[in-house]
């Protein structure tokens, strides 16, 4: 009996970090990009949890679009991602510019908060219609130092902040902020201990194998 052959791994997302995640967790995948316009439809209103849920969502539904105008030989599996901050009820995407990192980085000194990170996997079977797409979310609790305006700026023009969620990439090894609770690989924009449960359970393993 021939064996049934692991889905094909499609990450949506353009990040470097989470397209880092993945290859050094060991999984083998090709990276489909959503429309830069995809999350435009997504709930602007809604809290930290809704809203990465809605985004991760969009950007998958917008790459299954893509890919079912391809021609394929087996399932695919899709995997897509959005992470944001949040403190004192405030919801801290990217930096649009340096001010607006400044900003977000004096609300978080001193503080607690939260990295949330929405996760869709989605099944594409070689025959038949799409299956229902699976989301949730994984939120990882932090807590920044009260580091001084000086730290601030010093970082700022380091330029580490660009396209980060809050302002800041944990993966620079600041030194000034501390999770208290969570993954930490979810700070950095894939939650890796969850996002290898989802896959290993739809047959999608690691070079190693289960």
């Amino acid at each position: 009996m021939t064996a049934t052959p692991s889905p094909e791994l499609i990450l949506a997302s353009t990040s470097p970090r989470r397209q880092e995640l993945m290859r050094d967790a060991g999984f083998v995948f090709r990276v489909v990009a959503p429309d830069p316009t995809a999350e435009s439809g997504a709930c602007s209103s809604c809290g930290p949890v809704e809203l990465v849920r809605d985004y991760a969502l969009s950007k998958a539904a917008d790459v299954v679009r893509q890919l079912l105008a391809e021609e394929r030989n087996r399932d695919i599996l899709l995997l897509a991602a959005d992470t944001v901050a949040e403190c004192q009820g405030q919801i801290l995407g990217k930096p649009a510019n340096e001010d607006h990192a400044r900003r977000m980085l004096e609300l978080l000194r001193g503080r607690e908060h939260r990295v949330h990170t929405g996760v869709c996997v989605w099944t594409l079977p070689f025959v038949g219609e799409p299956q229902a797409p699976y989301v949730e979310t994984v939120e990882t609790t932090l807590v920044m130092d009260a580091i001084d305006d000086l730290a601030i700026e010093e970082y700022i023009k380091s330029g580490g902040w660009e396209g980060k969620a809050g302002g800041f990439g944990y993966q620079d090894r600041l030194g000034w902020i501390h999770i208290k609770e969570g993954s930490e690989s979810n700070v950095v924009g894939l939650p890796m201990e969850r996002v290898a449960e989802l896959l290993n359970e739809r047959n999608v393993f690691t070079e190693q194998g289960p």
